[in-house]
């Protein structure tokens, strides 16, 4: 059987990894996800500590250990609503925290809190993902979106054709007159 040089190849069109249209790509959503869950959990421990802290009379640790977990969850809230600038400041402040462990000199949840920083990195990159995914959905919609146009109440009717003048009498329920 001879093929044509000059015709197209057959598009395999059940093999395709591209995303549904209109939905983003679940790894992106998946890391985004994984990325506020781990800063919620880290703002709850981070107030149970505090709550425990008050509880056994140190105000001052207790009280910034609050704050601190208000502010974790704020970012946690913004990860989720997939904000790059709080998935790089939560990466940012919590680099920063690890770093100041390390400088004191506790070596305490090491190997914890590399694995957080990467899942935090992981979320940033996700949020910087989805938006350049949003960006490219937007200046390139998906061909399968339903478009305005296609709903039956934009639709013009049809223009009548215009008759011609014999056939004008024809239609008419007056008898033509000779």
């Amino acid at each position: 059987m001879e093929q044509n040089p000059y015709s197209a190849p057959a598009a395999d069109l059940q093999a395709s990894p591209a995303a549904p249209p209109g939905k983003a790509p679940d790894d992106v959503l998946r890391r985004i996800k994984v990325g506020w869950i781990v800063a919620a959990l880290q703002a709850g421990i981070t107030l149970l500590s505090g709550l425990l802290a008050l509880k056994n009379g140190n105000t001052v640790i207790g009280t910034t250990s609050a704050i601190e977990a208000l502010f974790i969850a704020a970012l946690a809230y913004g990860v989720r609503r997939k904000h790059r600038v709080a998935a790089s400041v939560l990466l940012a402040y919590y680099v920063l925290v690890r770093i100041a462990f390390l400088l004191a000199g506790s070596l305490n949840g090491a190997a914890l809190g590399v694995i957080v920083i990467l899942v935090y990195l992981s979320a940033a990159r996700g949020t910087f993902q989805y938006h350049r995914w949003l960006q490219q959905e937007r200046r390139f919609p998906s061909s399968q979106r339903p478009r305005l146009s296609d709903d039956p109440l934009w639709r013009t009717p049809p223009r009548p054709i215009a008759a011609t003048p014999g056939q004008a009498s024809q239609d008419a329920s007056i008898p033509p007159t000779a």
